[in-house]
């Protein structure tokens, strides 16, 4: 399963690679200048992760239910290049069998990286892209369980990390098009790999990292599902077609 992972992720960088390898020779002049010029900004919200806590808790997860995560992102064209940043906050808590123990993780986090677009000609800038992140979190976990012992009797005992932080890249590729006048919808599907942390002297190891998943997992695949408007700069015209 690792091997067919990595032969994906191989395989979405070789096709990054070779597609930016094609892209046309531009002249130097104002019109070059011009398409480097930000058409807007877009601003999205997943549906995924907002539709998770619903469907576990129902509408009160919108507010103070055991799961609460929210994931908005926004990106800005250079061209064909998109500029993005992703930001989330996570808060969730498990309870162990009679409630018995209950583990507590929270904290937030950030994606930033850049989209190649292979859909630059549209004219309602579409957008079929591949990318690159580097992502962070920081975040705190607590672990609370009850214990029986013939010594020390019966008690509530209690283990925290306040201060964590993982960090990780992910390989992107997804799908942007526009439905009405400022509004897009679309879908960012994610590969995660090479997690680095700070807990390995803690005597608690935290089970989730907000934004990346189970923290004993080396690598992970995501997906998230856009609602996303946008902000106009200025007018956008599309690329010529090539000439042959």
């Amino acid at each position: 399963m690792r091997i067919l992972e990595y032969t994906i992720s191989f395989l979405l960088i070789v096709c990054s690679l070779k597609a930016s390898a094609q892209v046309d020779s531009i002249a130097t002049d104002s019109s070059t200048v011009n398409k480097f010029i930000p058409t807007g900004i877009r601003v999205g919200l997943d549906l995924v992760s907002l539709g998770q806590g619903v469907v576990d808790k129902g509408l009160s997860a919108l507010t103070q239910a055991d799961v609460r995560q929210w994931k908005i992102s926004a990106d800005v064209d250079f061209y064909r290049y998109f500029l993005n940043l992703e930001y989330g906050i996570f808060e969730r808590q498990w309870n162990g069998p009679n409630d018995a123990s209950i583990y507590q993780n929270k904290g937030n986090f950030f994606k930033v990286g850049a989209d190649i677009n292979f859909l630059h000609r549209d004219p309602d800038q579409s957008a079929l892209f591949f990318g690159i992140r580097y992502a962070q979190a920081n975040y705190e976990d607590r672990l609370i369980y009850d214990y029986t012992s013939d010594f020390w009797g019966n008690g509530t005992e209690s283990l925290q990390n306040p201060a964590l932080r993982s960090s990780w890249y992910e390989l992107t590729t997804g799908l942007k098009v526009k439905l009405y006048k400022f509004i897009w919808s679309g879908y960012t599907a994610r590969f995660k790999f090479s997690v680095n942390d700070n807990y390995s002297n803690n005597e608690l190891a935290p089970l989730w990292i907000p934004g990346y998943g189970r923290a004993t997992e080396e690598s992970l695949w995501g997906f998230e599902y856009w609602l996303i408007f946008k902000i106009p700069f200025r007018e956008y015209t599309p690329a010529p077609k090539r000439k042959d």
